[in-house]
């Protein structure tokens, strides 16, 4: 009876002793954090952001892709229909400025991230890539320069799927 009293006031013991070594759960961390500008917490929400916007790029750089498709086809055929052509240059155009946009949105959000030198690359390849658009006549001179936009927009996705893994490092 005695060890059973005294098993039952040494287990109370412990518990009691392991219950106050516990860190108490009151949002310290986030109190702390806040008292810090809320880094964690913005930097997490950037990087969310940012993640989303990467998403956001690589699915217009496959609308890309499909735009210098159809300007191929016009351009492959044996009488280009200019209306055509200039339809389609105007919307693959309009398809790398909404780009453009995503990109620049993206780079606001990536400061102090390791998407930012990404990002600054594809800045520079979107700027080429519009003005080798811009240079396109629809004729099969421009097929050189198409294929080559081929290799650039699936380049551009490449380097964004490693501006997203840059990324996910600051998600928690």
């Amino acid at each position: 009876m005695q060890l059973t009293k005294t098993l039952i006031t040494l287990t109370m013991g412990l518990t009691v002793a392991s219950a106050l070594a516990l860190p108490a759960a009151d949002g310290l961390e986030v109190r702390a954090d806040k008292k810090g500008g809320n880094n964690k917490a913005n930097n997490c929400a950037n990087a969310k952001k940012l993640a989303a916007g990467i998403d956001d790029n690589i699915k217009i750089q496959k609308q890309e892709q499909s735009n210098v498709a159809d300007i191929e086809k016009i351009v492959n055929s044996n009488n280009v229909d200019q209306k055509k052509f200039d339809a389609a240059k105007k919307t693959l155009l309009t398809t790398i400025d909404d780009g453009i946009k995503i990109r620049e949105a993206n780079q606001k959000l990536a400061d102090g991230n390791g998407a930012k030198d990404g990002l600054a690359t594809v800045a520079k390849a979107q700027a080429q890539e519009k003005s080798q658009a811009q240079g396109l006549k629809g004729t099969k001179a421009d097929l050189d320069t198409i294929a080559t936009m081929k290799k650039e927009f699936a380049g551009g996705i490449e380097q964004n799927q490693k501006n997203k893994e840059a990324v996910s490092s600051h998600i928690s």
